[in-house]
């Protein structure tokens, strides 16, 4: 049988060891990244004739009236008042796009019979993906970096207090300020601290 005292000191010994490489160890975390989209202007040739023949058209789903936002009168619930317009409130309504399908061409050189319609669309051009990036380790958010951090968040127009907790309305600033930049987000990382120049 081992002696107990060389057992506990290769047990402390490990614990010592592990503990130091974990401390030296970077810490990573996976983030989100939007999708980017860009609104870009599409051009259609509507046929406007009724003979098809040689003509290499396709039914194209177009948006032939943009949505919008409009103030409507809606009448109050259970309102029980003697004049009916006392009884009536202002809202604002979201009114969808309209869409038709309509014939299109390719190109308007086989044909004189066709419109000229312009459709605004958002077109992805980088989809949504997941990144590993460093961030700073939980126990390394020390009350003074964070207050650093909400003084910097601070300068930058969010509505925070510096009182040196990581707490949900210090997440929140930082994923809406990762988001304005177009990095990845989810959790304090060492590229946020760079850009607000928080050491």
């Amino acid at each position: 049988m081992k002696n107990p005292i060389l057992v506990f000191v290769s047990i402390c010994m490990t614990v010592v060891c592990l503990g130091q490489s974990s401390r030296n160890a970077r810490c990573t975390a996976d983030l989100k990244m939007d999708p980017v989209i860009q609104t870009v202007e599409k051009t259609h040739y509507i046929f406007t004739g009724s003979d098809t023949t040689g003509l290499n058209v396709k039914v194209s789903k177009i948006v032939v009236s943009e949505g919008r936002r409009e103030l409507v009168k809606r009448k109050i619930k259970d309102c029980d008042k003697p004049n009916p317009e006392d009884c009536m409130t202002q809202v604002v309504q979201e009114i969808p796009p309209i869409t038709m399908n309509l014939y299109t061409l390719p190109n308007p050189d086989n044909t004189q019979e066709y419109d000229i319609r312009k459709e605004k669309v958002n077109v992805t051009v980088k989809e949504a993906s997941t990144m590993t990036e460093g961030i700073v380790c939980p126990r390394n958010r020390t009350p003074k970096l964070i207050t650093l951090l909400q003084q910097a968040l601070i300068k930058q127009g969010y509505p925070l207090s510096a009182n040196g907790q990581y707490d949900q309305a210090t997440q929140l600033s930082v994923i809406d300020y990762q988001k304005s930049k177009g990095l990845p987000y989810g959790d304090l990382t060492l590229g946020v601290l760079a850009l607000l120049d928080v050491r």
